[in-house]
């Protein structure tokens, strides 16, 4: 029992520069280069949502997602790692006369939830390489 917290203390001391890392990755797979799943046009109106969110006093978009890692799922995982808050653009959002159409919020919000998702399987890499390095065995 003593083994496991001081895994999971040992994880959760990394996480911040796991998450730090993931982040980059993601966002450069997704937001950016010639291969990111959006137009430069469409990165840009992500920035301004991200800064009118902001601004009104919300949290925006960008490095609002949060994770956690947790004991014990799955089974053959003794650290999981767990995305506890995805940004999103809420339904009330509005920019005036140019608001999104609920199918581009909704398409930018799918999009924001697969970053999380991308995110949170890299840092479930690292953890899963920190438990190999830690000498845990998976069951």
């Amino acid at each position: 029992m003593e083994a496991d917290r001081r895994l999971l203390r040992g994880a959760r001391e990394r996480l911040d520069g796991w998450t730090y890392t993931a982040r980059d990755r993601a966002y450069r797979e997704l937001f950016a280069g010639d291969d990111a799943a959006v137009t430069s046009e469409e990165r840009q109106l992500l920035d301004e949502v991200d800064a009118e969110l902001a601004g009104d006093g919300d949290d925006g978009l960008w490095g609002t997602d949060e994770y956690a890692v947790v004991m014990g799922h799955p089974k053959n995982h003794p650290i999981s790692v767990v995305c506890t808050r995805h940004p999103e653009i809420p339904a009330s959002w509005s920019r005036g006369g140019e608001s999104l159409t609920e199918p581009e919020r909704e398409q930018f919000n799918d999009l924001l939830w697969d970053y999380c998702e991308r995110v949170r399987r890299y840092v479930q890499d690292e953890v899963n390489e920190f438990v190999g390095v830690a000498g845990v065995p998976e069951e």
